[in-house]
């Protein structure tokens, strides 16, 4: 099983494309979670958002560093994540007879732990968690569509 979950905290109905893309960086934080089988690594609350909460992950880098995973994977390679907020850690993605996802230790280089899964079912909830996202953006602020940063969700090597 995977699920892939976000929640927006920052306010994105008021910037400029220009702000968005050289201010913000193409940061858009938030709550981010993924669970893979029994593997739970983030936190997404089960609630409304309050009006000033803020969340600590970027949701545009997650799911960005996930597709530029999937089309390493593709070309036969090997794919390496580091973790912003969880510095302490990154993800390794490697396909061989299905989809490894291992969480590494990155002071120890110890294994937290890793799962196999279908490389479908990944690609499937990625690209769903992807179209929401896009769908939000529109919703939310249309001109950030234009964006070099979100742009890069639509482009091929991701």
């Amino acid at each position: 099983m995977i699920k892939i979950k976000w929640v927006i905290t920052d306010n994105l109905s008021d910037i400029t494309l220009e702000e968005f893309d050289n201010e913000w960086n193409g940061i858009i934080s938030g709550y981010f979670e993924l669970t893979i089988n029994q593997n739970k690594e983030g936190f997404c609350p089960q609630r409304k958002i309050k009006e000033d909460e803020e969340g600590l992950e970027d949701i545009l880098y997650w799911l960005n560093h996930l597709l530029k995973g999937v089309h390493a994977l593709k070309k036969g390679e090997e794919y390496e994540m580091f973790l912003l907020t969880m510095n302490v850690y990154r993800l390794v993605m490697k396909l061989d007879e299905g989809l490894h996802i291992s969480f590494i230790n990155n002071k120890n280089n110890e294994t937290k732990w890793t799962e196999v899964v279908s490389m479908q079912e990944f690609e499937s909830e990625l690209y769903e968690s992807i179209e929401a996202f896009i769908q939000f953006i529109k919703k939310t602020n249309p001109a950030l569509m234009d964006s070099k940063w979100i742009n890069r969700l639509k482009c091929p090597t991701g």
